[in-house]
């Protein structure tokens, strides 16, 4: 019975497959496959939940290290669900938006692998079978980040390789030391690692440095960070697919796994693990929102502005208490569907227009009033404004900075919010309030098919600002039993 938990695993798989194979015969017929694959990849992930949350499943094992194991818990079930039903926006967003990139059928045959691979990261029941299918989720991604097959996206896309497989050779050395250590990588709740395991606290501290660095550079954590916005040059549903969940979002899941199902957060106190990671957090939140300001081009605007915003989970993450983890994974969640919606948005302008540069957008809301208003309401999402979403998960951030008496953790989220308000709305300002240089009132709204995504996303935006407890108490429920 257990056996079913591959399901959605393999499905995205078989689907690609199959589809270079025989159906990619006509847009029609490509497009109905590519929506029925992703909808019924939901529907088994759901479908799975239902029949029992806590299945487990050992596929291959050949010894404690080499196995590949994977197990469903609350975690893995919050990380495929928001995977999977983002995927269903993007896809109906791609399927307009490629129109113009062309390799249509290659671009999709590895968008719909992206999904298996992203839900064997969600699923893994230990720190072996995450590794490979972290590993493969470079492989199934560099395709789509060179997709044009520029100079540009080709020396993108070997910066990507560089540093993602940097990041994992990292967390293959940590993986290795720890089990010499601790003979078992699965996830286990507190921890696989108890205080008696601290006879050596500084090499202890050195290995969980080294993983949480390797599975950082994924979460773009600075100064590894870089190829995160050299990745704009791909596709706007690529960079939405990279910045809102399926690469960034496997790196901070892998950090939280890490934290609270290896070490545990007593082992990391013991061993103060996070006595040097604040300094890069915090250089994460204010360099990337620093950088965003310099940007004219839209999309990197809003890549620089990922990693600060991821700056923020990550600081959830290494306080180890309830109150800023809850925030964190609230924030992966809400920034999730912010950030993706800001780049449909953005996305929208190029398609129709061919800008790429806030300089160029000037009264471009008069000609793209839903795309734009779109924009601002994601925006200030984003900068935290009350009653927006982003604000509570960045208030339960604050919350978690104080329970460990340190203001200056409050302060720096302040800035940080006051800076993307630097960033954000001269976009907004620039689109509604500056004269456009022609007098064409011609509405240049996308097509239906991109629109209606773009709208649903802001629609969700809206309602997790004006009832976070849909999520809110779901995710508590995750934090109880770890920290």
């Amino acid at each position: 019975m257990n056996i079913v938990i591959l399901i959605p695993i393999i499905l995205p798989f078989l689907f690609a497959i199959i589809g270079t194979k025989v159906l990619f015969k006509g847009e029609k017929i490509r497009n109905f496959y590519i929506i029925t694959g992703v909808i019924i990849n939901l529907i088994s992930v759901i479908g799975i939940l239902l029949i029992d949350g806590g299945m487990e499943l050992h596929l291959l094992k050949i010894n404690p290290f080499i196995d590949i194991y994977f197990r469903i818990d609350k975690l893995g079930i919050l990380f495929a669900l928001l995977a999977s039903i983002l995927w269903i926006f993007t896809t109906f967003y791609s399927l307009v938006y490629m129109d113009h990139e062309g390799n249509q059928e290659r671009f999709f045959t590895f968008f719909i692998l992206t999904l298996g691979v992203t839900i064997g990261i969600a699923f893994s029941g230990n720190l072996f079978t995450l590794y490979i299918f972290y590993e493969l989720l470079t492989l199934a991604t560099f395709p789509l980040v060179i997709h044009a097959g520029s100079k540009e996206a080709l020396y993108s896309g070997r910066k990507y390789l560089i540093y993602s497989f940097g990041g994992a050779t990292l967390a293959l050395l940590g993986m290795i030391l720890l089990f010499s250590m601790s003979n078992n990588l699965s996830f286990v709740e507190h921890g696989v690692l108890g205080i008696s395991h601290i006879d050596n606290p500084n090499l202890l501290r050195i290995v969980y440095m080294v993983m949480f660095l390797g599975f950082g550079v994924k979460a773009a954590i600075v100064p590894f960070h870089s190829w995160l916005p050299a990745a704009m040059v791909a596709p706007t549903p690529v960079s939405s697919l990279l910045h809102a969940v399926a690469v960034v979002k496997s790196g901070i899941f892998a950090l939280v796994r890490v934290c609270y199902f290896i070490f545990g957060s007593e082992v990391i106190k013991q061993i103060n693990g996070n006595e040097y990671i604040s300094i890069l957090v915090f250089l994460t939140i204010l360099l990337g929102s620093l950088l965003a300001l310099h940007q004219d081009n839209l999309k990197k605007r809003l890549a620089y502005s990922t990693v600060s915003q991821l700056g923020y989970i990550v600081l959830g993450i290494i306080l180890l208490n309830e109150d800023a983890l809850v925030g964190g994974l609230l924030h992966l969640v809400n920034h999730a569907v912010i950030k993706i919606t800001l780049f449909f948005c953005v996305g929208a302008i190029y398609f129709m227009t061919h800008k790429k540069n806030i300089d160029e957008i000037k009264g471009i809301g008069k000609q793209m009033p839903v795309t734009m208003w779109c924009f601002g309401i994601a925006s200030i999402s984003l900068i935290g404004i009350p009653p927006a979403n982003g604000f509570v998960s960045k208030w339960y951030l604050a919350l978690g900075g104080l329970s460990e008496n340190k203001i200056i953790f409050p302060i720096i989220l302040l800035v940080s919010a006051f800076l993307t308000a630097g960033y954000l709305l001269p976009i907004v300002v620039t689109a509604f309030f500056h004269k456009e240089e022609k007098k064409d009132f011609k509405n240049l709204d996308p097509p239906p098919k991109m629109l209606i995504p773009i709208v649903l996303l802001t629609g969700i935006v809206i309602f997790l600002g004006l009832f976070p407890n849909v999520i809110l108490h779901y995710i508590q429920s995750i934090v109880r039993n770890i920290v």
